[in-house]
């Protein structure tokens, strides 16, 4: 190593510091969840868990996470969002802290950290045309048929197992999207949560056009999860501790009510915009 003499060990150091920089860009370095803040992330159609308003997410689940952390000193803001499937990466590269309203499966368990309990359960249903249902007695009955979903939708590790063996399932970015190729006939059904589907629908005026079948898919529970590359993760206890609290004495019912009247209050008023 007798040639890093010099100004040669200069530009060595140089070109590592570069290096790390833009390694540690790449995959995520856990911030100082104390001295820096914490940055909340879920879905953008997820209402009343979380929704965007304004490129900035807010909802139930947002508010939950953002209590919990004030508890503990930490100061936290929402991101905008974006697809889950996008929002899911950058969780995995510790870009974003925290993620609400997540599903739990085996591959987002590398490298997510699920608080338990889940903050609420989310009945899963299959949605169809109007006037084109068909029988449901189980999962089976989608064989044959072609479904859709959104870009990164989990149905929980068994159901995503069947239909990764038995159906076939097209992915889009966005529930308008999947409400569209209902209408036109490009797939028989799509799937998805029963409330927040049902709310978009009313308000892309798609809601004539569907129906649910009244069995539902799955009962799934949704999480606040933290990051494995998070240093938020230090307060996980005090998440778990607090979640089992405020589900138990009602204030998540609080809230979920609380933020169903800001949805249905902002989306009537965007109905009355559009006439």
């Amino acid at each position: 190593m007798g040639y890093l003499r010099g100004g040669s060990v200069s530009l060595c150091v140089k070109v590592l510091i570069i290096l790390f920089a833009a390694t540690s860009a790449t995959t995520g370095v856990a911030a100082n969840c104390d001295s820096e803040g914490a940055v909340i992330s879920g879905g953008t159609t997820y209402p009343p868990l979380s929704w965007q308003v304004d490129n900035k997410l807010q909802g139930t689940s947002i508010e939950l996470v953002i209590r919990l952390l004030a508890e503990v000193g930490v100061k936290a803001t929402a991101d905008s969002g974006g697809p889950w499937k996008r929002v899911l990466h950058r969780a995995k590269h510790g870009q974003v802290d925290i993620l609400v309203g997540v599903r739990r499966n085996t591959e987002r368990e590398k490298y997510l950290t699920y608080v338990t309990p889940a903050i609420t359960p989310s009945v899963q249903s299959v949605f169809v045309k109007r006037d084109n249902s068909f029988d449901f007695p189980g999962w089976e009955a989608l064989q044959e048929k072609v479904g859709g979903i959104t870009l990164g939708a989990s149905f929980g590790p068994d159901f995503d197992l069947f239909a990764a063996q038995h159906l076939t399932l097209h992915s889009v970015r966005s529930n308008e999207q999947n409400f569209k190729k209902l209408r036109l006939g490009r797939i028989d059904y799509m799937l998805g949560p029963l409330l927040p589907t049902l709310l978009y629908s009313d308000l892309s005026g798609d809601r004539p056009h569907l129906e649910f079948i009244d069995t539902p898919l799955i009962i799934l529970d949704e999480f606040v999860a933290f990051s494995s590359r998070s240093g938020c993760i230090k307060h996980l206890e005090h998440f778990k501790k607090r979640i089992s609290e405020v589900v138990e004495d009602g204030t998540m019912d609080e809230l979920l009510e609380k933020y169903f009247e800001v949805w249905h209050n902002s989306a009537a008023d965007y109905a009355a915009q559009k006439k």
